[in-house]
């Protein structure tokens, strides 16, 4: 009953379905390969604060800032909301996770100590000892053409509206493809006021959304945004699901 009342509080989105396959990565090398990619796709990271009895006591966001080998350290931002910052006491665990094109990536990471800075506390953690890879079966995502762009609108309060392409997309969010650098830079876990597309087949999708991670590629002159729907309403995922489903069937008879 306890541990019922603590997911209806915390919310259950951080478990991983049952039989969903997965896997843990341990080698030192791995583990570092996945902090520096978190690091460098500005990842937000779900972080789960957990007591002596390793019951959840709070759920922030946060990103990583630095990945040092050498230390087998690694350095966060601030967590939001902030005022929960003073329960990361140096030993605390802390429970990460976040999702990387439809795979869960879950650790967990002791925090050794934080650091002043002009933009506020940066914590510093130990290495995990192993990062939990699992597929997420309702995550499948589907990659887009761009011989035939679907056009993709994101409106932020007081900020220039973004257009990009849809560059892949699953029944909970999108990669969006922009071209040139975004100005001004992309904020990890920033809320668009308004989501809006056309699919192919006619069908409107409008929503909110929430920026869940962002790549800007030098070479191709692009930045990626990943993008998580929010508050779409029933009508609505119903046809983004239906969409789907004959996209799937479609690429599986070609291939």
């Amino acid at each position: 009953m306890i541990h019922g009342l603590l997911d209806k509080l915390f919310g259950n989105e951080d478990k991983p379905k049952q039989g969903s396959p997965k896997n843990i990565k341990h080698a030192p090398e791995e583990i570092s390969r996945l902090l520096n990619l978190y690091r460098d796709q500005e990842h937000l990271m779900t972080a789960m604060i957990m007591n002596a009895g390793q019951r959840k006591i709070a759920k922030l966001n946060t990103g990583i800032l630095a990945v040092d080998d050498g230390a087998q350290q690694f350095v966060t931002d601030r967590f939001q909301p902030n005022e929960s910052e003073h329960l990361l006491a140096n030993g605390a665990k802390i429970q990460f996770s976040l999702t990387h094109h439809g795979v869960r990536h879950q650790f967990d990471a002791v925090h050794l100590h934080n650091q002043s800075s002009p933009e506020g506390l940066h914590h510093h953690f130990q290495f995990p000892k192993g990062i939990e890879l699992i597929q997420l079966r309702d995550a499948f995502r589907v990659k887009l053409s761009q011989a035939h762009p679907i056009k993709v609108t994101l409106t932020q309060v007081d900020l220039p509206a973004i257009t990009g392409s849809l560059a892949d997309l699953s029944a909970s969010g999108m990669r969006v493809r922009v071209e040139g650098l975004v100005s001004p830079k992309p904020v990890r876990g920033a809320i668009y006021s308004s989501c809006h597309l056309v699919l192919s087949d006619g069908s409107p999708i409008v929503s909110g959304a929430r920026l869940m991670h962002w790549k800007y590629d030098p070479d191709l002159r692009v930045t990626y945004l990943g993008i998580q729907f929010s508050d779409l309403d029933g009508n609505t995922q119903r046809a983004l699901n239906r969409y789907l489903t004959d996209l799937q069937r479609k690429q599986r008879q070609l291939s």
